[in-house]
């Protein structure tokens, strides 16, 4: 039997559509789905194999995030700072670049263009660098990554928009890291004004993060203070912040400290769990026989209302319009700190929470819900347009384009998936020395969770060691 020439196209057609189906309902997280668990185990060079079977041209900049971050925690340094100076060139380019590729997503999924990192993607590079170059004992490297971080949280206003722009500009954190790079690495005057712009910074998102300021940043304000004679600058500081400072040196309520022998000051950094990642979450949408909008984007809009629970007509549905929109799924770790001892006398310490990750994941996610909504249900009323055509030449056009619609239509779920959930923080004042440190993990109720040690810590007198580890 002879196929009607319209029959074999249609066929020909559908195994092109089928083919886009299977390779296209893989979110990013499904492809990644053990890269999480091997890096926990340790099986660093497994999770680099998922990140490169999984890659695709589109993801290359969440590829080079991925890699960066494993040979980060794999002690590959030199490789790691490669690859992320390979992603912001990356993010720069992509961020001049003309976005031609915004009118392809319109008919297909926002997954289908390359992705763009966040802002709190891009401010956590410099750090990852920063710890890098302490590692491998590069110390000039290690500051010109705090600079970086500075002039960051400075240009970001010019480049992005506004929301978006507070959401980096008070990285409280990232300016207070760069302070103590700039301190240990000589230049008091830009630690000052990086622990300046992280006290005001801390003081601004109180209450929005779930993070706390320092309990060392006002000694470490009033200590290079003084040293560079900013006496007008510590006393505006203490009526700015007054809850960051000890009482005048002297007073009756603190009285001059004793001279203390030769220190050396150690700040530990206590990486917890994951961040939220974003998984596809399908929708249904009543188009009533009614509607009447004068154009596309007003259309969405009033469909975006419907979303509100409560909402209710009393028209005819015409058509049920299935989208995916990205469900931001949190996932809060068990490890929540660590007490910190190095078995002497006042050598204990426990960590505080000083960067909120997932905080600031959320708060970008919010922020672009309502747009990416109504871009969503645009593109589903352009894919229903699409059909309402194709149904017009004959079953098997409609039939086509339905499926078309059904096969492009996922959420764009991708994210730096490897980034922790929270940064801890602890400081230890020791002697000169080597010193092995014993950390008991603990719980959001202070149970201990687990005990590591780190043997061979070197402190130097007058010196500042840094110290990261991850808890997964």
């Amino acid at each position: 039997m002879i196929l009607d020439s319209r029959i074999r196209g249609a066929g020909l057609l559908l195994g092109g559509l089928a083919l886009v189906v299977l390779c296209g309902c893989s979110t990013y997280v499904a492809k990644h789905a053990e890269l999480r668990d091997d890096l926990a185990a340790g099986s660093y060079q497994k999770a680099l194999d998922c990140i490169e079977e999984a890659s695709n041209g589109d993801d290359r900049l969440l590829n080079l995030l991925e890699k960066g971050l494993v040979l980060h925690y794999a002690d590959r340094w030199d490789e790691s700072n490669a690859s992320f100076a390979e992603a912001e060139e990356l993010a720069a380019d992509l961020y001049t670049r003309s976005i031609s590729e915004g009118v392809f997503s319109l008919v297909t999924n926002d997954a289908s263009i390359a992705y763009r990192a966040t802002p709190h993607e891009m401010a956590l590079i410099p750090f990852y660098r920063a710890l890098n170059y302490i590692y491998l004992g590069q110390r000039d490297e290690a500051v010109v990554e705090a600079r970086k971080a500075s002039l960051l949280l400075r240009e970001v206003r010019a480049r992005i928009a506004d929301e978006d722009a507070d959401a980096l500009d008070d990285d409280a954190f990232l300016a207070y890291f760069s302070g103590l790079i700039y301190e240990w690495g000589g230049d008091d005057n830009d630690a000052f004004i990086a622990y300046r712009a992280a006290a005001d910074a801390y003081a601004r998102t109180a209450g929005e993060l779930r993070c706390e300021t320092p309990p060392w940043l006002g000694d470490d304000l009033l200590r290079i203070g003084r040293r560079l004679g900013f006496t007008a600058e510590i006393a505006d500081l203490r009526n700015q912040h007054p809850d960051l400072f000890p009482a005048e040196p002297g007073t009756a309520a603190e009285p001059a400290p004793p001279v203390d022998p030769p220190r050396g000051d150690v700040v530990l950094l206590l990486e917890l769990g994951y961040s939220p990642h974003k998984e596809s979450l399908p929708i249904d949408i009543p188009i009533f026989k009614n509607d009447d909008y004068p154009d596309r984007d007003a259309w969405a809009v009033a469909l975006n209302g419907r979303m509100v629970s409560g909402w209710s007509s009393g028209a005819d549905i015409d058509y049920w319009l299935r989208i995916a929109v990205p469900e931001l799924v949190d996932e809060p770790p068990l490890v929540r700190g660590a007490r910190v001892s190095a078995g002497l006398p006042g050598s204990h310490a426990s960590t505080v929470i000083v960067e909120d990750v997932a905080g600031r994941v959320s708060r970008e996610f919010e922020q672009g819900r309502a747009k990416v909504m109504v871009k969503t249900i645009a593109r589903g009323l352009a894919k229903y347009a699409l059909q309402e055509k194709a149904d017009e030449q004959g079953k098997v056009a409609g039939f086509l384009a339905n499926l078309f619609g059904v096969a492009t239509e996922k959420a764009d779920t991708r994210g730096w998936l490897t980034l922790p959930y929270a940064v801890a923080m602890a400081r230890l004042s020791l002697p000169p020395g080597v010193h092995e440190l014993k950390f008991e993990l603990t719980d959001s109720s202070g149970r201990t969770v687990a005990v590591e040690t780190i043997a061979d810590v070197v402190v130097r007198s007058g010196e500042r060691s840094f110290i990261s580890r991850r808890a997964f």
